[in-house]
């Protein structure tokens, strides 16, 4: 059987999977995180992309951009998947999950903000902000050549707001898609039987 999309009966079972298990982990988004602050589920995915965004956006020739870069590519690519499930494969339950991955990275980025004053989060490299000296955290570094070092908090308060009602969001248009995808099956049943 085939629900509205087009995705196998067999699949659609794994969607509804799927959504209760962001659903918890939504939950997690909003109560669970280690003790610097950042969201333990997805880090090591999220770090990855953030790393690897350092080097690419170093192309463009700006410290700064180099910086922004790894923080930026890590929120960014989720957000491509996003584009890309929505608008060309027309898979709106996927595009869901991709926005919720993007709500979740951009959650991992607000306490990298939030430490831009204090500078004690360990970094990848080892050591921390603080005994790096200037350049070595990426939003230390960012915010105060941008002038805006004296708004890290805000920054970081304003990104974690944005990213839990993103995940939010998300969490209820996934749910939207499968109650939608559930009606056109039974409907199919229905007008067969």
């Amino acid at each position: 059987m085939e629900s509205g999309s087009g995705i196998p009966g067999r699949i659609f079972p794994l969607r509804i999977a799927l959504w209760a298990v962001l659903a918890v982990l939504t939950g997690t988004l909003l109560v669970h995180r280690d003790e610097a602050g950042i969201v333990v589920l997805l880090h090591g995915l999220d770090l990855a992309l953030h790393e690897f965004g350092h080097p690419l956006f170093s192309f463009f020739g700006n410290e700064v951009l180099t910086s922004l870069g790894g923080s930026l590519f890590q929120v960014l690519m989720p957000l491509v998947c996003f584009f890309v499930l929505w608008l060309k494969q027309r898979d709106r339950f996927g595009a869901s999950v991709a926005l919720w991955w993007a709500a979740e990275s951009l959650l991992d980025v607000a306490p990298y903000v939030a430490d831009a004053v204090p500078m004690q989060l360990e970094l990848i490299g080892g050591g921390t902000g603080a005994q790096l000296g200037y350049g070595a955290h990426d939003w230390n570094f960012v915010l105060t050549e941008l002038g805006l070092l004296h708004r890290y908090l805000a920054i970081a308060r304003a990104m974690e707001f944005v990213a839990l009602a993103g995940a939010l969001f998300a969490l209820v248009w996934g749910g939207f898609w499968i109650v939608r995808e559930m009606r056109f099956a039974r409907e199919l049943r229905e007008g067969r039987g």
